[in-house]
């Protein structure tokens, strides 16, 4: 199955992490492209993977009454920022973290198309006020789906400037280490740089990381390793106790439909309902890196898959076939 999703080894590799009943299980394919060993300590980037960390924060902090899910993300902004609204309606951290923030994708002030063969162009928090600022909504914050970096990237600012600690600072205090994730961090630490596996493009050849900046971290900017995923899903899945079980929890309650007929999606996760299950997932893909990681909520069952290429076309669905093998195994959108 491994070598279905990753069909050159040559190059770069996959990792796979899988949580069940008897533990947990490491299997690779292919090679990490640096000098050092592929396992479950390898450390990739697993870009929007993050969304679910920057939700599962938002979600503490509901619990620990900082924020509220309704609050509108402008009570958290310097006075000077106008935020966008649509007749009045406001955007709210509820509708940041469920996808719905009536917010384009990227900010439009990013240079467009985003040219990923280069490095993520500078971009200042200022920058991002004024996209704000020069927004037209189409429509109402909450009441239509729209995947949005610029959403999440607003999101990890506000929790950040609630709790007024340092975005990554409080991410790691919050989530990683209760849950002792030491391998999950936005700046890589000594030991987590010796154990990087290089990113590959679509092409196989070996690609600078293209780093997101901090106005954007909490929408796509977390390295981490499957060792460490596998810690996160078992609490998520109720599997192992956590002081975090019932912000975990909290993530699964704003649910919504999408027009796919059994894909629903939460706080940060997706949900893909049939075949007898729920599957509780969320990809990544970026230059040089795709990943994913879901948990059945019928077996418990969780997964983990990171890769250092862009080749790993299938992540997904491969992913949820593995999960739940009634799910036959097709590309995204066929």
């Amino acid at each position: 199955m491994l070598a279905q999703i990753q069909p050159d080894q040559h190059n770069s590799g996959v990792v796979a992490g899988l949580l069940d009943g008897t533990g947990q299980r490491i299997v690779t394919q292919g090679i990490s492209g640096a000098d050092c060993a592929l396992d479950g300590d390898t450390v990739f980037e697993v870009a929007s993977i993050t969304k679910v960390f920057t939700s599962l924060l938002l979600a503490d902090m509901v619990l620990r009454k900082e924020v509220a899910l309704d609050d509108l993300a402008a009570k958290y902004l310097p006075a000077h920022v106008h935020m966008p609204d649509y007749e009045g309606r406001g955007i709210t951290l509820r509708d940041l973290a469920t996808y719905a923030p009536g917010l384009p994708g990227w900010p439009d002030n990013l240079p467009q198309p985003l040219d990923m063969t280069k490095p993520f162009p500078e971009y200042a928090m200022n920058q991002m006020y004024a996209a704000l600022e020069a927004t037209k909504m189409p429509y109402a914050p909450g009441s239509t789906y729209r995947y949005s970096n610029f959403g999440f990237g607003l999101l990890g600012h506000v929790l950040s400037r609630a709790a007024g600690v340092r975005f990554e600072d409080l991410l790691v205090s919050r989530i990683c280490a209760p849950l002792g994730l030491d391998s999950t961090r936005f700046t890589l630490t000594p030991s987590m740089q010796a154990r990087v596996a290089p990113g590959h493009n679509d092409q196989l050849q070996q690609v600078e990381s293209w780093r997101t900046t901090s106005p954007f971290e909490g929408a796509g900017a977390l390295y981490s390793t499957a060792n460490d995923l596998l810690k996160f899903l078992a609490a998520a899945s109720g599997r192992e106790v956590s002081g975090l079980a019932p912000a975990f929890v909290t993530l699964l309650e704003p649910y919504r439909k999408l027009k796919t007929a059994d894909m629903h999606v939460a706080a940060g996760w997706f949900v893909l309902a049939g075949h007898g299950d729920e599957l509780v997932w969320k990809n990544g893909d970026k230059v040089g890196y795709t990943s994913f990681m879901g948990y059945s909520k019928k077996s418990g069952q969780g997964l983990v898959l990171l890769a250092n290429s862009e080749c790993a076309y299938m992540l997904t669905p491969v992913g949820w076939h593995i999960l739940n093998p009634d799910i036959p195994v097709k590309k995204l959108g066929t």
